[in-house]
């Protein structure tokens, strides 16, 4: 079964992630497991619910997260969602990017703050380390975002570089909503630009005719500067969710070189963010 992996650093950002993975989970019928940085204590006798599966050894104590997320007003109509938790706080990144690489995580969930936190703050994983080396995207959700239904997505790249599989995950996730997903192209840095005539014709042949989903489109920013560009995908298309490519064309002129524990200021809806 697939999995929905949270990051649980026990804030309310991190609540705010998981409970729109509970949306996701509900959709696609899946399991979430919620990855906790930090040392769970609690009172004697207060353990985790019988149902959440005994992945840690001897005992586990719930965390409150997951008393949350498994209160009776969280229980979803349809399906409600397998929660289990795993303690990493004392876990390098190398050990959670094999436990990522050897399960079958589909995609990880963080939320993020307005404002990276002091270095004597809660333990902290670093994120791009792991996504630099594990094999399924990353999902980035603002702590001011609002839970929505999602209606529209935007996969920012080179169109001639435009990766087929990474279209074919992405209309699987619109799909849950019947969500457009639009494709947009912005020239790699150095390549000259494209014609809209030889635009399209490459949209129709190597992208839409290869992935089978009705609400799949294509657009070419007209903003040259990269905060205007995203300003335009954000306000005036408006988008939802943006997705991007680590460390390839407009990553780093978008984000920067590095993902911290918040997002820039200019950014704010939900990021996705797949492996290079």
């Amino acid at each position: 079964m697939r999995t929905l992996l949270v990051i649980n650093d026990n804030s309310s950002e991190a609540i705010h992630a998981a409970e729109f993975a509970l949306l996701i989970a509900q959709k696609i019928q899946t399991r979430i497991l919620l990855f906790n940085t930090f040392e769970i204590t609690g009172k004697p006798g207060e353990k985790a619910p019988t149902i959440v599966a005994k992945i840690c050894m001897g005992d586990c104590v719930a965390s409150e997260r997951l008393h949350y997320l498994k209160s009776p007003e969280k229980e979803l109509p349809d399906f409600t969602p397998r929660i289990e938790e795993f303690d990493i706080s004392n876990m390098n990144e190398s050990e959670v990017i094999g436990f990522v690489n050897r399960n079958p995580v589909w995609m990880i969930i963080k939320g993020m703050g307005e404002v990276i936190p002091t270095a004597n703050a809660r333990r902290s994983l670093n994120i791009h380390t792991v996504l630099n080396r594990v094999l399924c995207p990353l999902l980035l959700i603002p702590a001011k975002w609002q839970l929505k239904k999602i209606e529209r997505l935007a996969y920012i790249a080179d169109l001639r570089y435009c990766r087929i599989q990474i279209v074919r995950y992405l209309a699987e996730l619109a799909g849950l909503w019947h969500a457009a997903l639009s494709i947009v192209h912005r020239s790699a840095s150095g390549l000259p630009d494209i014609t809209e005539n030889y635009a399209d014709i490459l949209f129709r042949e190597e992208v839409s005719n290869k992935v089978n989903y009705d609400q799949l489109f294509f657009y070419k920013v007209k903003e040259k500067a990269p905060a205007k560009a995203v300003d335009a995908m954000i306000n005036e298309t408006p988008n939802d969710i943006l997705v991007l490519v680590n460390h390839r064309f407009h990553f780093e002129e978008i984000v920067g070189r590095y993902i911290t524990e918040a997002l820039p200021p200019h950014i704010t809806i939900p990021l996705f963010i797949f492996p290079y």
